[in-house]
């Protein structure tokens, strides 16, 4: 096992619907990919603060005459969204849109996480993109951690 990058971060709401990238620099080709991506907290808690993000969005994307069918509770609980893609020097090498805040991830030659392409990693760039789709807590942090070799942490 050889670790290519540990890192971890806060984001906040106003990181909604961006992206954090990392890129690495393979000095070799790569025939086995791990990732160990984490985040919390996963859901937001207080009630009063979903109620408001909640009836925010009632208000910009639901036509007034209409607002009154919704109840606010039903789109309860608020959670965080993260996801992770990858890009090599050949292109898109696929994305894990997952639900999970913590997840372990593995692309080798033959075989690869749903979502990814099996296959070598050539000798370049590796991009690894954390896609922030949604935060609604005060904060999140974040956890990744990407080496190559067995599936020994």
């Amino acid at each position: 096992m050889k670790t290519l990058l540990i890192a971890e971060g806060t984001v906040t709401p106003s990181c909604s619907k961006s992206h954090i990238t990392y890129t690495l620099h393979l000095q070799k080709d790569c025939d086995q990919l791990h990732v160990e991506f984490g985040y919390d907290p996963k859901k937001l808690e207080n009630e009063g603060q979903a109620e408001a993000l909640i009836r925010e969005g009632l208000n910009q994307y639901i036509l007034e005459e209409h607002r009154a069918t919704y109840n606010w509770r039903e789109f309860l609980p608020l959670q965080n969204l993260m996801t992770l893609s990858f890009d090599d020097e050949h292109g898109f090498r696929g994305a894990g849109h997952r639900h999970d805040p913590i997840q372990h991830l593995v692309i080798t030659s033959t075989e690869a996480s749903p979502g990814f392409t099996p296959g070598v990693f050539p000798r370049g760039q590796l991009k690894i993109m954390i896609n922030l789709h949604c935060v609604v807590t005060e904060e999140c942090r974040y956890r990744l951690h990407v080496w190559e070799g067995g599936a020994d942490v």
